[in-house]
């Protein structure tokens, strides 16, 4: 039985594996391929497979993670994340503060104006 087969973008590991598939599930990360061509995953203590495809000769094969790498690789995403949220916040703060005193210092230079036509008539 034919089944496609979808990377994940900028990637190759496989996202989505489908059977029948219909034509506008087809993408261009993805290949056909048959069932037996899908390697049975070893047992390795302490491993998670991972199927990938090697997109030089369409093989699919398994890359082997520690649980761990992907919660460490999570969380210094997410650190990252919180950083980038923390200076954003920072620079919309300093934003705020930069348009209050123009504002602020346009206020002025109206009453000012405002001043000067009063007393140029």
């Amino acid at each position: 039985m034919g089944i496609y087969v979808i990377c994940q973008e900028n990637s190759n590991a496989v996202r989505a594996a489908i059977t029948n598939v219909q034509p506008e599930q087809m993408v261009p990360e993805g290949i056909q391929t048959e069932e037996e061509s899908i390697p049975r995953p070893e047992d390795i203590p302490g491993l998670s497979p991972v199927l990938m495809l090697n997109k030089e000769n369409n093989t699919l094969y398994y890359d082997y993670i520690a649980p761990d790498s992907v919660l460490s690789r999570l969380q210094k995403a997410n650190a990252e994340l919180n950083l980038t949220i923390g200076n954003l916040v920072l620079e919309s703060a300093n934003d705020k503060a930069t348009i209050s005193s123009l504002e602020d210092t346009v206020g002025s230079l109206l009453l000012e104006v405002a001043a000067l036509k009063g007393g140029a008539e």
